[in-house]
């Protein structure tokens, strides 16, 4: 594999600043350019770290390819609007950040 995809929108109207740091469950699947499909379920993690927004997504690929291993997803992205919304000066409308995935084999 080389290369697969996944997009996240998220709309979460009634959570507060601070829930937006909170740990939750995660399930998502990535489309790799093979065609074939991930099913990844873990525990996301997120916290601010200087400006970044370090959210961390540790689990196993539940289906598909890569089925039983392990994985470990970082994402980077600007913390300027959370830490704004958490002084009550603004709110966040979305936050673009690098991934970074690791697949590791049992």
């Amino acid at each position: 594999m080389t290369s697969g995809s996944r997009s996240l929108q998220v709309n979460v109207p009634d959570r507060t600043c601070l829930a937006l740091l909170e740990a939750a469950p995660s399930i998502y699947t990535i489309n790799w350019n093979t065609g074939q499909t991930s099913t990844i379920a873990g525990n996301r993690t997120a916290t601010v770290v200087g400006a970044a927004l370090v959210v961390t997504v540790t689990g196993n690929v539940t289906s598909g390819l890569f089925s039983g291993d392990t994985v470990v997803q970082t994402s980077i992205g600007p913390a300027t609007d959370i830490l704004a919304c958490t002084l009550g000066l603004g709110t966040v409308a979305s936050i673009y950040s690098t991934v970074t995935l690791e697949i590791t084999s049992l």
